[in-house]
Parts: C-alpha cells; structure tokens; sequence
C-alpha cells in the first residue's frame, strides 16, 4: 500500500475494508511493521500504513465514519513519553518509549555488540548527545520551540564525541535540571528519540576500521529476531488482543 494516501483516501479505505485492520505510522517504521504482520498473519488483520504520524490522528478523529470496521490504531508515543497523551486519544495503542525502535532497543541488549573500547567511546558519545537533548526536553516541557530530531553526526564530533561547541551556538543551549538530564540518562532507551539511539550506536557499529559492520536496519532486525525485548512483546501482545477482540 502506498504511503502517500491522503487522510480521505485513507477513511475511503477503510470504509471498503472488511478486514480488521491496524493503522500504523509507517513512515520510517514501516518495515518492522511488515516483520509483525508476517508474525501474526495477514489472513487476521491488514496492516495498513498511513504515512506519518499526523495522518494517522486525523484517521483516528474520523473513526466514527467506519464504525463497520474493526481499526486498530497504532502509534509512536514521541513527545507524549514526557508528558501524557491527551484522554481522547485513549483508544490509541502507544509504543512504551518515544517510537517502536525505542521497543525494539529496550533492555540495551543489542549493545552487547560492542567491545570493550567500544562501549567506552559509546557511554561518552551518550552523555554528551544528552547533554543537548535533556536542554531540548526541557523547552518542551516548559512549553517552548524545541526540535528532538538533530542527528548525532550533526551534534557530535567524531573525534573527541562531545558537543560541537558551533553547534551549541545554533541551539540557543542551556543546560538542563541535573533531575531531568540523569532520569534521561537511566532511561535512555525508553526516553530518547529511537532514530537518535540507533544511530549512536550505528556510527559505532558502522566504523570503517570494524571487520563486521552494522546498519540501522541490520541491528533493528537483530533485535527483533534474536532477542525481542519485553516492551516489544507488550506491543505485539496489545494488538493482538485487539484484533482478537
């Protein structure tokens, strides 16, 4: 199914379907989507992705128009996993973390990949990504502009893996509450953006001088074959019932 459906076409849709479907985001998640619905069977429920996020909660404020319909709609949490969703989306299936790469990351097992030296430049690359990022929550729980999605490459120095001091320049940075930098520091696989996480760990992993070598898309396969996490099956869990509903 395309992703460039418009929100019509996608309640047309569903007003023809007759299938439980489950609407997903299925922008840049959609092939783990594709991994679940092999797992629990296309002949139980269609998943359909819409293409993004705000399509999908503009579906959702016009479910009463395929009420005929089992819809199950499923979405990241993004800034909701620091302040709750609003009650009328009670009905949404949430990741547990800020996207469902952050389900699939939980427990930080896949990090068992690194070396020892490894984990060492990876622990300073963390903290110091967090550095920026806890300044960039902090605005947004204080009801400020904010922007979540800077990518390590562009945050980090490669050499010495802290803040690039001309990056802080562009940020308007202030250092966070030390309360909030360490909550996101023991919670950085549930609070950080799970684009963000693996590609700290891919810039790592991915390094000329590595005999093996590792994509984003590698280590979210690795985590969903060998060892999903107990968020991951939560989810799995939630939809099924669902759909068994």
């Amino acid at each position: 199914m395309s992703l460039d459906l418009t929100v019509d076409e996608i309640v047309e849709t569903l007003k023809r379907s007759s299938l439980t479907t489950v609407l997903v985001e299925g922008k840049d998640d959609v092939i783990v989507y594709r991994w679940l619905e092999d797992e629990i069977g296309i002949t139980n429920a269609n998943f359909l992705p819409c293409g993004g996020r705000d399509k999908l909660l503009q579906v959702y404020e016009r479910r009463n128009e395929f009420t005929d319909i089992s819809v199950i709609f499923v979405a990241d949490r993004d800034a909701y996993v620091y302040i709750n969703p609003p009650d009328k989306y009670d009905e949404i299936i949430w990741t547990n973390g800020y996207s469902i790469e952050n389900d699939l990351y939980y427990g930080r097992e896949i990090e068992s990949l690194l070396s020892n030296d490894e984990k060492i430049i990876f622990l300073k690359s963390l903290n110091s990504f967090i550095e920026y990022y806890a300044c960039e929550v902090e605005k947004l729980i204080g009801g400020n502009e904010y922007n979540l999605k800077n990518h390590p490459q562009h945050v980090l120095c490669d050499i010495k893996n802290e803040i690039k001091e001309e990056f802080l320049e562009t940020i308007d940075f202030k250092k966070a509450s030390e309360e909030l930098e360490n909550n996101i520091k023991e919670n950085y696989d549930v609070l950080i953006r799970g684009k963000s996480l693996f590609a700290l760990l891919t810039r790592i992993l991915s390094n000329k001088a590595r005999a093996i070598k590792h994509s984003k898309l590698s280590l979210m396969e690795h985590c969903y074959r060998t060892h999903k996490s107990e968020k991951f099956i939560e989810l799995i869990e939630k939809i099924e019932l669902k759909i068994s509903a």
